[in-house]
């Protein structure tokens, strides 16, 4: 099972193609400023037509604004899709990210299920997404691109883009990507992820596009006398619910994580401030420049100091996730997706999640938006026509809708093994984890593009109007699908010199007024840089 990153790490191999988000592989992968861009001067094109999958009628419908549909509960009957098993010219290989590792084929029903329906032999390689920059890089230095790669942001990425990957527009722009019924059901937005200076560069994982929330668990709640989901009108609602969570004397607190990278963020999004970089009139300002900052990190720092923030979550950030598992921590900030993926695995814990209000009042804050797909998006080795036709196919199986027999054993595996039915509805096993080739979902699989939770159709009624309350009116990253070169080199050395500064203050060692002076030199070193480059994209491409 793969363990969330921090934000800020999370944010660097998800915001590849767009802006900074997807999982660290928090179900796995300094925020990015913007995602790569494609280099080629070819004409732009317009992004797949959407065909939403019919073949099987949602119990909630899709909405506005990027609102997922929901279903109670998988068809009795699967739907069959057509053209499968495939006969392909060779084996497909991969390079993908995955925090865990998984069995090999011979003893991995999964990865054997998905070989007999699809009928392609795929080598499922794998690398933690800790290490999966350096491998990407050196596999890119080598010349030896597999078929199919996630795409990281890297130095001199345009013209990286053009000598090794299949440029997709031909194949998939407007109403061509007819032809593959599959990745035409995939929501319009998540296209923006690999569609690069206007032309389609990848194969998205889509996603709702949530951002980070505050989830809880249930029973732990229930534990401290919390049985009813709070509402929260203010700031001090909040504080006051996480003083209810901490008991020292039993090692308990409200949240664990590095505070600047999880709570911090939560705290600009209460206090009205920037989701990463904000436009207005062609200008950009990136959430460092905001004077909301400072009240952030200011108000960040009293819950930490206060013991409210485990006292261990700067130095061993990575025991966030055990920490909620073993119940040491209730709240667990994390990206939306992942409500999903942890309630499948662990229904008994009853996962819901938090509506943070305006830190002052006045109603829900207005939510700092992420990636409408995992930002490490699916490219395709540039080759042949023909090569490049079956490659889709492929993953065109991989992302099969909702309500399809391939879906179910695409994201659940084989049934007996991986998962057991509980009436119409697959329940994973023990042995799901070990079997799970999560690299090869993030080759465009839906497993996160509708809501569903097998047997908790009141989760998925949670997190339909949670989607309804928060996505219409969300703010998105304005570098969302724009590209800067100095981002990708000398940002990464400046946003952890950043972080730094930000913790220094939350733990207390500096004071807030520091921060004008980290600012200063982030600008002068990078960020103006930064600014110039995304503001010429922005120019050239227009407002979204």
């Amino acid at each position: 099972m793969s363990r969330p990153l921090g934000r800020r790490g999370f944010l660097a191999g998800v915001s590849l193609g767009a802006a900074a988000g997807g999982l660290a592989l928090a179900g796995c992968s300094g925020p990015t400023s913007g995602g790569p861009g494609g280099g080629t001067n070819a004409e732009a094109v317009p992004p797949p037509t959407r065909i939403p999958y019919a073949g099987v009628k949602p119990d909630l419908p899709e909405g506005d604004g990027g609102i997922p549909a929901g279903y109670f509960a998988y068809p009795e009957e699967p739907v069959q899709r057509d053209g499968f098993p495939l006969s392909l010219s060779a084996p497909v290989t991969t390079l993908l990210q995955s925090d865990q590792v998984i069995a090999q084929r011979d003893r991995n029903s999964w990865w054997q299920a998905i070989e007999k329906q699809s009928g392609v032999t795929v080598e499922i390689n794998t690398v933690t997404s800790t290490d999966y920059q350096a491998k990407f890089q050196t596999t890119i230095a080598g010349g030896q691109i597999p078929d199919l790669c996630q795409v990281i942001n890297v130095p001199g990425m345009p013209g990286m883009l053009e000598k090794y990957f299949a440029d997709l527009s031909d194949h998939l722009s407007g109403d061509k990507i007819k032809e593959y019924p599959a990745l035409a059901s995939i929501p319009t937005l998540a296209w923006q992820v690999p569609m690069q200076n206007g032309r389609i560069w990848g194969i998205p994982q889509p996603r709702p596009h949530g951002g980070q929330i505050g989830s809880y668990r249930s029973d732990l709640f229930e534990s401290f006398g919390i049985s009813e989901p709070p509402e929260l009108s203010d700031g001090q609602d909040f504080l006051a619910l996480c003083r209810q969570l901490p008991d020292p004397k039993r090692s308990k607190f409200a949240m664990g994580a590095h505070p600047a990278d999880w709570m911090l963020q939560s705290m600009l999004e209460m206090m009205g401030g920037p989701n990463n970089w904000a436009e207005e009139g062609g200008t950009f300002t990136h959430e460092y420049e905001s004077p909301i900052m400072k009240d952030a990190l200011s108000e960040t720092g009293k819950m930490y100091q206060e013991g409210l923030i485990h006292p261990d979550g700067v130095a061993n950030p990575s025991q966030n996730w055990p920490w909620w598992m073993g119940g040491t921590t209730s709240i667990y900030m994390q990206d939306f997706s992942q409500w999903m993926r942890y309630g499948r695995l662990y229904p008994q814990w009853r996962i819901n999640v938090l509506t943070l209000p305006k830190w002052s009042g006045g109603g829900a804050a207005q939510k700092h938006l992420g990636n409408p797909a995992y930002g490490a998006w699916c490219g395709i080795k540039a080759g042949s026509e023909d090569r490049v036709k079956e490659l889709l196919r492929f993953v065109d199986y991989v992302a099969s809708p909702f309500g399809t027999a391939e879906y179910l054993t695409v994201n659940f595996g084989a049934e007996g093994t991986d998962h057991t039915l509980r009436g119409t509805d697959p329940i994973l096993t023990e042995n799901a984890s070990i079997n799970s080739p999560q690299g090869l979902h993030y080759c465009g699989s839906q497993q996160y593009g509708s809501l569903y939770m097998p047997g908790d159709p009141d989760r998925v009624k949670a997190m339909h109007a949670y989607a309804s309350a928060i996505l219409k009116d969300g703010v998105l990253n304005a570098a969302l699908g724009l590209y800067s070169e100095e981002a990708v080199t000398k940002g990464a050395a400046a946003t952890a010199r950043m972080k730094d500064a930000q913790t220094e203050i939350i733990v207390g060692r500096k004071p807030v007024s520091g921060w004008d002076d980290a600012v200063k030199q982030w600008r002068s070193e990078t960020g103006d840089a930064q600014r110039k480059e995304l503001e010429e994209g922005f120019q050239k491409r227009g407002p979204r």
